[in-house]
């Protein structure tokens, strides 16, 4: 009698290499480095994430004319139904601007506007532009009916500014992209909002140093995995007038630009959360941030003042993770997933 034997393969998987590539996107360098069997695998993988970010760019970007939000009716009382990526950014503004009492605010756009013209000319705007622009900014006059997806404004030339989001909801959906073509270690890096996976191969996570605000700090490493880390503050973007340093940073309460160097440091779950708490943190005071961090207590944040307004000052959570951060990583992980962070937001 003849008998047939199966055999068990024994083939290996081919060892994960790391790759990075690099573009630019959303008006910033865009980093993602990570881990993948091949060349091929890894670019297509790449491309794909990139293609992403690019897709939410043409969604949000308030520097064209040609976005799906620029092409809003600037006219008041006229619902026009929004595409996916742009609702999505509209639900999660307007949470944050709720859950922050309004010191988050994604219709800023006139605002926004007046200030980067005030910095390029170097001029203060008169009261009465800022004026004008105040009665034109503020997530009260929008008009958002989640179950269409359609917006509209209560008065005239209302417009969104996503600045304070957009990065972090890009970079949350290209990680996504990655994960569906198989790459489970990975970092994004938009800019200062960064987004890590699993840990690389023989290491504990990614290791990222952020850049102290002020001479005479230290470098702060943190090591992530599963996480987001999003700088914000008054170093990333300054503008000046005559002489004198602005942040590109506005309180919504007065439309002006926060008033004391400051620099925020936030780490949560996805990149979205950091990225909107890295800006309310700027805009807080310490004692208006405590509170409001109690609705988020898996999420660390810490604020860099100047020595005379209380220096370097953490918002500690209300539970702790074993994966929160590291300060002393070892050896291997510095020699896997160092990535150094300078604040450019």
């Amino acid at each position: 009698m003849n008998m047939s034997h199966g055999c068990a393969s024994n083939t290996v998987a081919p060892p994960l290499q790391r790759f990075q590539f690099q573009e630019v996107h959303m008006g910033a360098k865009v980093v993602i480095t990570f881990y993948a069997d091949s060349q091929q695998s890894a670019a297509t993988a790449a491309r794909a994430a990139f293609d992403e970010i690019a897709a939410w760019d043409r969604a949000l970007s308030d520097y064209g004319t040609d976005s799906e939000v620029s092409t809003l009716p600037k006219i008041a009382g006229q619902p026009t139904a929004v595409h996916a990526r742009l609702s999505k950014a509209i639900t999660k503004s307007l949470e944050f601007n709720h859950s922050s009492c309004g010191a988050f605010d994604c219709a800023l756009g006139q605002l926004s506007k007046l200030w980067r013209t005030a910095f390029r000319e170097s001029k203060m705007p008169s009261d009465a532009a800022l004026s004008k622009a105040m009665d034109h900014s503020g997530c009260s006059h929008v008009i958002w009916v989640e179950a269409t997806h359609s917006v509209a404004f209560d008065k005239p030339d209302i417009q969104f500014d996503f600045g304070a989001i957009g990065q972090g909801l890009a970079a949350d959906a290209a990680m996504d992209v990655l994960r569906a073509h198989s790459i489970s270690s990975a970092l994004i890096d938009i800019s200062g909002d960064i987004l890590a996976s699993d840990p690389p191969p023989l290491s504990n996570g990614w290791l990222v140093q952020v850049d102290p605000e002020f001479q005479g700090e230290h470098t702060r490493s943190v090591l992530l995995r599963n996480q987001a880390l999003c700088v914000s503050g008054d170093a990333g973007q300054p503008g000046k007038i005559d002489g004198k340093t602005f942040s590109h940073i506005l309180n919504p309460k007065n439309g002006r630009p926060i008033d004391s160097p400051r620099q925020s440091v936030v780490i949560a779950s996805d990149t979205t959360t950091a990225d909107a708490i890295a800006t309310i943190a700027c805009v807080m005071s310490v004692e208006e941030l405590r509170d409001f961090a109690t609705q988020f207590p898996t999420v660390r944040i810490s604020i860099e003042r100047l020595p005379v307004d209380g220096g370097i000052q953490t918002i500690e959570p209300l539970t702790t993770s074993p994966t929160r951060t590291i300060q002393t990583p070892h050896l291997q992980d510095v020699n896997q997933s160092h990535v150094v962070i300078t604040n450019t937001q």
